[in-house]
């Protein structure tokens, strides 16, 4: 089995971050293109190798009985994982008076394994928009924020990978912003500004998003590269060349198409977030 501290380093290599406070019995990991975070088992060792280090929100569990076919795979012996630290979770009565938080837990025999189940968590993202109403904070929105009822439902399913806005992008770039790749389910739409940064109009403008395949998703969205004012990739200095060859990613490349809309975003990405 992958221990603790290998899952983890892995869900933070594509994408998840920890923040300051992540509870004692459970490390809280967090994504912006998912509905919810998703925890891993803590221990005392970070060698540790748990049987099922990995807790998911249960509404992921109707996606189980498919994912259970990925070699090495493997469920936690009860059908729920029961912890007072799974935040945001729902909860269920266990066996005592009070209810308490809930989760599926999955283990991993090898890393392909976690690594095709992050990719169908990334690249199909779970919940919808309904889900969500009912803590519209999950979602990344402000209580206080003033938008109608239409805006609120956009916003949502922008923040989980649906609607209106990846839509958007599709029709824009056609394609990977970047290379010829134009088959939708490798594509992943990421917004230049990132929406923790956002306001509520800059999360659905189509102008801050880009339409990429996951390599060059994910080393945009780290700040590993960045593109100039022309649509040039710029390469990040923590992104040594054996890396760079390995991921394809070189010089040469460039947006396929660029608009003034998109420079002020470009902008903040370069000066915010790009590791120069």
């Amino acid at each position: 089995m992958l221990s603790i501290q290998e899952v983890i380093t892995t869900l933070e290599n594509a994408g998840f971050a920890r923040p300051a406070q992540s509870g004692l019995k459970v490390v809280r990991l967090e994504h912006p293109g998912l509905f919810a975070p998703v925890f891993v088992k803590q221990s005392s060792s970070i060698h540790a190798r748990l049987q099922a280090p990995l807790v998911l929100h249960p509404q992921y569990e109707e996606k189980l009985a498919e994912w259970l076919s990925i070699s090495g795979l493997e469920r936690g012996n009860s059908r729920y994982y029961h912890n007072s630290n799974l935040r945001g979770f729902p909860k269920r009565l266990n066996g005592g008076a009070t209810e308490i938080a809930y989760g599926v837990d999955l283990g991993f025999r090898h890393m392909a394994a976690l690594e095709e189940v992050i990719s169908q968590l990334l690249g199909q993202p779970q919940g919808a928009a309904s889900a969500l109403e009912g803590s519209i904070s999950s979602a990344g929105l402000p209580d206080d924020l003033a938008v109608t009822d239409t805006e609120r439902e956009a916003l949502i399913k922008a923040r989980i990978g649906q609607g209106d806005y990846r839509y958007a992008l599709l029709a824009y770039w056609g394609g990977c912003a970047v290379t010829d790749c134009t088959i939708p389910a490798l594509l992943r739409a990421s917004h230049i500004k990132p929406w923790r940064a956002a306001s509520a109009g800059e999360r659905l403008d189509p102008y801050n998003g880009l339409l990429l395949t996951p390599n060059l998703d994910l080393a945009f969205d780290q700040g590993l590269i960045s593109f100039d004012d022309y649509g040039q990739i710029l390469l990040g200095s923590d992104l040594d060349p054996d890396s760079a060859r390995a991921l394809n990613l070189h010089s040469h490349l460039r947006l396929r198409q660029i608009e003034a809309r998109h420079q002020g975003y470009l902008a903040w990405h370069r000066d915010n977030l790009f590791r120069k």
